[in-house]
């Protein structure tokens, strides 16, 4: 009686299925444990046993916590700057860029909360202005520089400017006792950001108005129904 050989091949779809299954648990069980602790607050023990694995797979997909935080990190930015591309997609004024991307980041905050405060947590360290991370924000600032539409900033001041701002607006609306609608909010700061990038307070407030109204009023109906 002949025998046929199994190999590894055949097995191989579905271990990688189930490495990507662990994978994605763990990263799941992650932003979950994140959005409320600090790196130094979460243990490997209470990661896995909120995704419902085995500690040793941890140790096949991460080398330690701290790099597996900062994959979390850098999943979540990447989520967010997506929605900030496909907001802009067709937007060529760096100026109205970056108020639509304050607007965007605020909407991340209402629709991903846990995610935006996973990003509030983790992503403190990211402020290099030469960070490959930051490489999306370093090119449209340069661009508005160059076009002269930032004025009497260079582009380090400009970014932390941007940075700062856009942090702090998404924190805020993670706040629980929010008073003032978001919508206003993203109007006043998106302004106050161009304004003291140089550009001209009307066109600023102009910008800022349009970029909210864009992306911040449908939801208004919205946080409505939820609240």
């Amino acid at each position: 009686m002949s025998s046929k050989r199994i190999t590894s091949d055949k097995f191989a779809p579905k271990m990688d299925r189930r490495w990507e299954r662990t994978r994605a648990a763990l990263m799941s069980a992650g932003r979950t444990l994140f959005a409320s602790r600090d790196v130094e607050g979460v243990t490997i023990d209470q990661i896995v046993a909120t995704a419902e694995v085995a500690k040793g797979s941890f140790y096949n997909h991460f080398v330690d916590k701290d790099v597996f935080a900062r994959e979390i990190a850098s999943s979540v930015r990447r989520q967010a700057e997506q929605a900030v591309n496909e907001a802009n997609a067709n937007v060529t004024d760096p100026a109205a860029h970056l108020a639509r991307a304050l607007c965007v980041f605020m909407r991340f905050a209402i629709e991903h909360r846990e995610s935006a405060q996973v990003l509030w947590r983790l992503n403190s360290g990211a402020t290099m202005v030469d960070a490959p991370i930051n490489r999306n924000l370093r090119n449209n600032v340069q661009e508005a520089i160059d076009q002269q539409r930032f004025k009497h900033v260079d582009i380090e001041v400009a970014a932390l400017l941007v940075m700062g701002t856009i942090v702090i607006s998404l924190r805020h609306a993670l706040e629980d006792r929010l008073v003032t609608p978001h919508i206003d909010i993203a109007k006043g700061m998106a302004a106050g950001l161009l304004r003291s990038l140089g550009v001209p307070a009307a066109q600023a407030d102009r910008l800022a108005c349009e970029a909210a109204n864009d992306i911040l009023a449908p939801q208004k109906s919205t946080l409505a129904e939820t609240k």
